[in-house]
């Protein structure tokens, strides 16, 4: 490739926007000091005996919130996709994954009178929320809370505060609930698109069943008062819990019932977040409330099937609440920073099962709002959370499956003319619809600087399979990286204006109208790191080129340009662009360095992008919107509709960039600040491979010691043993084994000291339970290393477009599959040969449930049976979970038995047939 100079226009002066101001009351103060231990373990335990904890105090929303109507507390499955706080109990639009009808949970009314909200007596927590209701002299207390397995419940204090004696009917209804079965009343009922029924159950203390509702009488003296408590469960088979947390909420008194869900509601941000504390005030509440969205945005139903039974984040659940995969990469790299593995495993997890082994696909679960591949870096992201985690080999070999399967994917479905670029015409596919711009300059397909998406995936999948010691697959992802590299650089990189241009295939002309979509190969570090490409970085030194803020997606020259071509589009900005921007300071302050983007733009960033999302500059009102628009200069003149949305990323910015922390695939603990500035940080007790760890700054230079018995300096704290200390912030290699300590930048090292037993990602083993059971549904077993030996497949009816080979191919994904659809039989069997006698004792079966095309469902019995040489006779002793067939994962567990043949014999659902996705037999 020939390069050809080009005069290049000086670089403007440095952005120009200075920092926002904030605004709001006084931010509460945590009730325990710093812990080189567990900080929100001491902070929880510092207030476990009550019912007030710091999370709840440092989130509350008082009054009239000015984000609206939105009810905080949440279930793993149920919420309130609306609120109506003028409502007593839940009213609003319920939801259970997503909208159900549009109604109320439940009501409960109080006759004679008209109960008005006291709305100056609101109070919202994350937890719980409190509201006072009066008519005339009777006065309602309403505290309501919905638990973690899906229990709603509202306690009420009726108060008579007359000067006569008050009779009262007290009446709860539900539109879910309305069979009487003793003095509870029961329903059932189907969740959006049919993934699952729920069976609601309400009660009341003191309340007897009565027309469709539950009713109670109450009578008040002068100034007394009566206190009761109304609890609905949504209970679904998958999640027995919601069936015993229901019965134990029923029995609890109103105070008991409260006091057990706060202390456990809190309990979880001990149990699974680090603690986080920055200089700013309204920086560190972002980083909580943040904390909080990925919680409230998070979806735990395991629905069976491929749908949702993984843990995912969902974009919003207030809006488009499913799990898009534009998204989802953003995502994980928050969660990764969650203690508890599952909630960034769940996501990746997920993606990679509903994706048909190729390019990733948006969850099928709600195919209505998107269903399509967009630019994505969900390989790049759960590679990183597989090295701040780690675990057995066969994770990383997964990882890898559906690394390779992605990128191949990808480049088959969008690499038309073979160059290792991507190309489309679809502005939605970059996930910013009309503020993409250069898809309007010129009609039709783009080559495309996303590609660079499909790179940092290959070189995931590349680095996965060689950490699972697949020489030849790693082998193989290296290539293709490398191909895909050369595509992007000979096909991309325009040398006469020496910048990363998108290029119109029909005409192969370079595209000038850009977004910032144009540097994503600079944020995953695909662009040789040579002064002729850092002058494409150029562009950031001027704010009407890319603006720190606010954070657009298209080039504003560029936009201007197409505007007055009579495509003005939109121009919104939001957190997804503010994340592709902190990506792209986060590699090249580290990987292109140039003298036009500093780390003082990375802290206005940071500054900006949390400015944004408190409602006006006040740290009162959080509000993380989709997006934002109509910026005038000095205020956001509106916020989209989607509140308290989980668009985009931020935490890991102050874990991986303010504090250095980087994620590496060796044992070594890396450091790696970009320095903003800031006295002094803590990130503490993260839980990396299988140490608790915590990153300690306190500036020498000032003389201030501002945490109790942690030195002044650069320090990493392992389970709570000092590690190292540096004298500066500065780059740092550290060997746990040796504790050695490398400073490639420069300081010298105050203190350090080996601490054994600290793990490389490959020798972590993950066995809690419910990573376990993650993991077998996605047919991988993390108790054993024992072999598949299942083989040799053939069936007594195949369908079109399936095979008998595909349920043994050792992926239960959801295609490719063996199929019986279309076949005249009440029962189907499936056969494995194994190829010679083997004694085995266990068969995993994953059924397939296609709700879309309504095919498939999971059979209503089925056998496993044997060949002992001269028929088929059923093995002894089967143990089956679960007991009736499910959708995806059955194990049926019996009495070894010594054969060369084993089948499956399966009577189908009513109207439906069944598919395998896959067999395994140990």
């Amino acid at each position: 490739m020939v390069l050809v100079a080009a005069a290049l226009t000086p670089a403007s002066a440095a952005q120009t926007i200075g920092y926002p101001a904030f605004s709001g009351p006084p931010i509460p103060a945590p009730p325990a000091g710093y812990s080189t231990a567990s900080t929100m373990h001491a902070i929880y335990d510092a207030e476990v005996g009550g019912t007030d904890f710091w999370m709840d105090r440092l989130l509350a929303r008082p009054g009239n919130d000015p984000a609206g109507n939105f009810l905080m507390t949440r279930g793993r499955g149920l919420f309130m996709y609306t609120h109506n706080p003028a409502v007593i109990g839940f009213g609003g639009r319920s939801a259970y994954w997503d909208d159900i009808s549009g109604q109320n949970a439940y009501s409960v009314a109080l006759s004679p009178g008209t109960f008005t909200e006291l709305v100056s007596s609101r109070v919202q927590k994350p937890s719980h929320y409190k509201s006072v209701f009066a008519s005339g002299a009777v006065r309602v207390e309403m505290t309501k809370f919905i638990t973690h397995n899906n229990v709603a419940v509202t306690n009420l204090v009726v108060l008579n505060t007359g000067s006569a004696p008050a009779t009262l009917r007290m009446r709860a209804t539900s539109p879910y609930a309305t069979t009487a079965s003793g003095t509870e009343l029961t329903g059932s009922r189907q969740v959006k698109n049919n993934l699952t029924t729920i069976q609601p159950r309400l009660s009341g203390d003191g309340f007897a069943v009565a027309s469709g509702g539950l009713d109670r009488t109450i009578t008040l003296g002068v100034g007394q008062s009566v206190t009761t408590k109304v609890a609905m469960g949504f209970l679904t088979s998958e999640i027995p819990a919601s069936s015993t947390e229901y019965q134990s909420y029923r029995g609890y008194t109103p105070q008991t019932a409260f006091a057990t869900h706060v202390r456990a509601y809190n309990r979880w941000w001990a149990d699974n977040i680090p603690y986080i504390d920055v200089p700013d005030p309204a920086i560190k509440k972002n980083v909580y409330y943040r904390w909080w969205l990925m919680r409230f945005n998070h979806l735990d139903v395991d629905i069976p099937g491929q749908d949702y039974q993984f843990p995912v984040s969902v974009e919003g659940a207030t809006g488009y609440n499913n799990a898009i995969v534009l998204t989802q990469p953003m995502h994980i790299d928050d969660l990764k920073y969650l203690r508890d593995p599952v909630f960034s495993y769940g996501p990746w997890l997920s993606a990679g099962q509903t994706s048909k082994g190729g390019r990733f696909l948006d969850n099928p679960g709600d195919p209505e709002n998107w269903s399509n591949s967009y630019t994505q870096y969900i390989s790049e992201a759960a590679w990183r959370s597989y090295q701040v985690h780690g675990g057995q080999p066969s994770i990383a070999a997964l990882l890898a499956k559906y690394a390779e399967g992605d990128a191949k994917g990808q480049l088959s479905f969008y690499d038309t003319n073979n160059n290792g670029v991507i190309e489309y015409d679809w502005g939605a596919l970059t996930g910013n619809d009309a503020d993409a711009v250069s898809f309007d300059w010129r009609a039709g397909r783009l080559d495309r600087a996303e590609t660079a998406y499909v790179w940092s995936g290959a070189v995931a999948a590349q680095q996965a399979y060689a950490l699972a010691g697949n020489t030849a697959k790693a082998a193989e992802m290296q290539a293709l990286a490398d191909r895909i590299r050369s595509g992007v650089v000979n096909t991309l990189w325009n040398p006469s204006r020496q910048l990363l241009e998108h290029k119109h295939v029909a005409t192969n002309t370079h595209v000038p109208w850009k977004e910032i979509n144009n540097y994503y190969p600079f944020s995953v570090g695909l662009m040789p790191n040579t002064d002729q490409y850092k002058q494409a970085l150029r562009l950031f030194a001027d704010a009407a080129e890319y603006p720190v803020f606010p954070f657009y997606t298209a080039n504003q020259r560029d936009k201007a340009a197409a505007a007055a071509a009579g495509h003005p589009g939109s121009n919104n900005f939001s957190t997804i662009n503010s994340t592709v921007q902190f990506r792209l300071y986060s590699s090249v302050l580290r990987n292109y360095p140039n003298q036009w983007m500093t780390a003082e733009d990375y802290k206005k960033l940071l500054y900006w992008n949390t400015w944004a999302q408190y409602v006006g500059g006040n740290t009162q009102w959080p509000d993380a919107n989709e997006f934002w628009a109509d910026w005038n200069g000095s205020g956001i003149q509106y916020r989209s509709w989607i509140h308290h949305n989980v668009l985009g990323s931020g935490n890991w910015t102050v874990v991986e960039d303010v504090a250095g922390l980087r994620p590496r695939t060796d044992g070594l603990i890396e450091l790696s600040p970009i320095a903003i500035g800031w006295s002094h940080f803590a990130v503490n007790n993260l839980r990396h491979r299988n140490a608790d760890l915590s990153v300690v700054w306190d500036d020498p230079s000032d003389g201030v010691t501002r945490y109790n018995g942690v030195p002044q300096g650069y320090s990493v704290y392992l389970n709570g043993t000092r590690a190292f200390t540096a004298d500066r912030l500065t780059r740092v290699l550290y060997d746990p084994a040796t504790g050695s300590v490398t400073l490639p930048s420069g300081g010298s090292v105050t203190y350090q000291t080996a601490i054994p037993g600290v793990r490389a990602p490959r020798d972590v083993v993950q066995n809690s339970t419910r990573m376990v059971d993650v993991f077998a549904k996605a047919g991988v077993d993390l108790t054993s290393s024992r072999p598949n030996v299942a083989q040799g497949a053939s069936a007594s009816y195949t369908a079109s477009g399936t095979s008998a080979g595909a349920a043994v191919d050792g992926f239960p994904i959801n295609e490719p599959i063996w199929g019986s659809s279309g076949s005249p039989n009440a029962t189907d069997w499936y056969e494995l040969n194994l190829g010679q006698q083997r004694q085995i004792s266990e068969v995993r079966l994953y059924f397939r449930d296609d709700r879309a095309a309504n095919r498939y469902r999971a059979p209503a019995s089925y056998q496993v049976q044997h060949w002992n040489g001269s028929a088929w006779a059923d093995v002894g002793g089967q143990a089956r979970t679960p007991a009736a067939p499910r959708a995806n994962y059955n194990v049926v567990q019996f009495t070894p038995v010594s054969t060369q043949r084993l089948r499956v014999v399966m009577t189908h659902a009513g109207g439906f047939r069944t598919g395998l996705t896959e067999v395994k037999i140990y």
